[in-house]
C-alpha cells in the first residue's frame, strides 16, 4: 500500500506544470550565507512541507503537494483550476464541486463494472461518500472481492474552504466475508479518525504534525505505525515559478517500511550510477548527509538541472526517510540575484531547507 501512494504522489507532482498557483504567506529573505549576496531587493517566501521549512523566491509558487498514508491519500492542487475539483475546494459551493467530483469518478468507473452509492453522509462537519463497484464481466478474480471507493470533504467554514480526501483503507473486502457492513464501517471510523486530525493553521506556526502546505496540517502527535510496527508517512510538493522557461524546485519524502529493503536499495543505486555520469558533491541539506548533482540545463546556458539525495537514508525511519529535492533555476528568471550564477542560486536554496520548529516532536526513529 505504501509504494501505491508513494507513486500517486509522485504522480501528482509531475503532472502539475500546466498549473498556476498564488498562495500568500510571509515574507522573509533566505538565510543561506550564499544567497545574502544578492541585492536587499531580492524578496523570499517561508514554506512548509511536511516536516520542514525553507524559502524560495516569491515569484515560485506551491502548484501541487501530496500525502499518503494507510487511511487516506490527498493531492492538493491549485485551487483556481477548474479541471482540478480534488484538493482545496473553496468558495460557497465548494460542497456540491466536491460531490459533482465524486459522480464524475462513479460515472467513469460505472463503463467497466455497475457502481451505487452505499454511504452518503453529508450531516457531519467531515462529509462522506462511499459507492460500491461490481465485478468486471473480463476479469473472473474480481469476483472474489467487494470493491469500495470512499471520499470524504473536510469542511472549514470560518476559512469558506473545504478539503477533498480520498479514502484508502477500505477498498477490498473479501467476498465471502459474514460480516462486510461491520468491516466497512470500522475502516470508515478508522479512516474518519485520522482525517480528523487534519487541522486548518494559519502559517506561520509551530503547531507538531506534517504540513500538507501552508495553513493546512496532519496534526499527528506521533508519527503512525501500522499493527507490524511499520511507519507510513509519503509527502511531496512541487513549486514553479511560471516563467517561460520555468524555474522549479519539488521535494520528496518517503518512509521506506520494513520489508521495503529492496526498494530502498535501488532507489539509492539509482543515484550511485548516476556518479558515474555527473559530477556530483556531498551536500548537506536540513542536516541530512546526502549528495548533490547538477548539470546543465536543457533550454538555455544560464539554466541549470540538480538533484539533492539523501543518502543516509534508513528502514522504517521517519527522521531519516528518504529525501530528494531536484528542480531546475534559471537565474535570468531573478535578475535581482545578480551577480550568482543558477549554481550557486541552488546551493543557497538548499542551505536554507531546515526542520520547522517542533516538526520533529513526537518522532523516535
Amino acid at each position: 500500500m505504501a509504494e501505491g501512494y508513494r507513486k500517486r504522489i509522485k504522480r501528482g507532482l509531475l503532472g502539475s506544470l500546466a498549473l498556476v498557483c498564488f498562495w500568500q504567506g510571509e515574507v522573509v529573505m533566505a538565510q543561506a550565507e550564499k544567497m545574502q549576496e544578492g541585492p536587499a531587493s531580492m524578496v523570499f517566501t517561508k514554506h512548509c512541507v511536511g516536516r520542514f521549512e525553507f524559502e524560495l523566491p516569491q515569484e515560485m509558487q506551491l502548484l501541487t503537494s501530496g500525502y499518503g498514508q494507510p487511511q487516506f491519500f490527498i493531492n492538493i492542487y491549485h485551487q483556481n483550476n477548474t479541471d482540478r475539483k480534488k484538493g482545496v475546494i473553496t468558495g460557497e459551493h465548494r460542497l456540491e464541486q466536491w460531490l459533482a467530483y465524486v459522480e464524475e469518478l462513479r460515472s467513469k468507473a460505472d463503463r467497466y463494472r455497475p457502481t451505487k452509492y452505499v454511504i452518503k453522509d453529508l450531516e457531519r462537519e467531515l462529509k462522506t461518500v462511499v459507492f460500491y463497484e461490481g465485478s468486471r464481466r473480463s476479469s473472473p478474480e474480481s469476483n472474489t472481492k467487494h470493491k469500495f471507493a470512499s471520499f470524504f470533504f473536510k469542511d472549514f467554514p470560518e476559512q469558506q474552504l473545504g478539503l477533498s480526501v480520498e479514502g484508502s483503507a477500505n477498498k477490498f473486502i473479501a467476498r465471502n466475508a459474514p460480516n462486510v457492513d461491520e468491516i466497512l464501517q470500522q475502516r470508515l471510523h478508522w479512516m474518519r479518525q485520522a482525517i480528523d486530525k487534519i487541522e486548518y493553521q494559519p502559517w506561520p506556526h509551530k503547531q507538531a504534525g506534517v504540513c500538507l502546505q501552508r495553513n493546512l496540517l496532519v496534526a499527528n502527535l506521533q508519527p503512525l505505525k501500522d499493527e507490524l510496527g511499520d511507519y507510513h508517512e509519503n509527502y511531496g510538493a512541487e513549486f514553479f515559478n511560471g516563467a517561460d522557461k520555468g524555474s522549479m524546485f519539488k521535494v520528496l519524502v518517503n518512509v521506506y517500511g520494513k520489508g521495503e529493503e529492496k526498494a530502498l536499495k535501488e532507489e539509492l543505486s539509482r543515484y550511485s550510477g548516476m556518479m558515474a555520469f555527473f559530477a556530483s558533491s556531498k551536500t548537506k541539506v536540513a542536516g541530512r548527509e546526502g549528495r548533490l548533482f547538477i548539470s546543465d540545463g536543457k533550454y538555455s546556458d544560464t539554466q541549470r538541472e540538480f538533484t539533492w539525495v539523501s543518502t543516509d537514508s534508513k528502514i522504517n525511519s521517519v527522521r531519516y526517510a528518504h529525501m530528494e529535492i531536484s528542480g531546475k533555476i534559471e537565474i535570468e528568471d531573478f535578475p535581482a540575484m545578480a551577480p550568482l550564477n543558477a549554481t550557486e542560486m541552488i546551493v543557497g536554496l538548499l542551505k536554507g531547507v531546515r526542520v520547522r520548529e517542533n516538526g520533529m516532536v513526537g518522532v523516535k526513529d
